[in-house]
């Protein structure tokens, strides 16, 4: 996710999933999904990074063709956690309270991070 001071934080729509890798240039390239069309199929925090990945992944190492690509400087984003490349598995690493400004509380229950309230 970005860096919450990243210039990222207000270039990509809140709740963006990005998944990237580094470059041999020392920048981090990300691929990310918004949903700034609020697709039905792309509501959930899991769904939009399974569809970013599933970008980087094609014909890697090129990476689908998309406007949804930049190449970053590390300092703009976080590592949060990694998704499984072949069953798109989401392990989140980072602690709820770091992540609650960024995903919502409801994406967060789904992702097993929190439990419901309740």
């Amino acid at each position: 996710m970005p860096h919450p001071e990243s210039r990222l934080c207000t270039a990509l729509a809140r709740g963006s999933a990005i998944v990237g890798l580094p470059q041999a240039s020392g920048q981090i390239r990300i691929y990310y999904e918004g949903n700034t069309i609020g697709a039905e199929n792309l509501k959930r925090f899991r769904d939009r990074a399974v569809q970013a990945a599933g970008r980087m992944l094609h014909t890697f190492p090129a990476g689908y063709p998309t406007r949804a690509r930049q190449d970053v400087d590390p300092r703009e984003v976080v590592e949060i956690g990694a998704i499984d490349a072949k069953t798109y598995r989401i392990d989140i690493s980072a602690r709820p309270t770091d992540l609650s400004w960024w995903i919502d509380a409801e994406d967060l229950i789904d992702l097993g991070v929190i439990r419901k309230a309740g």
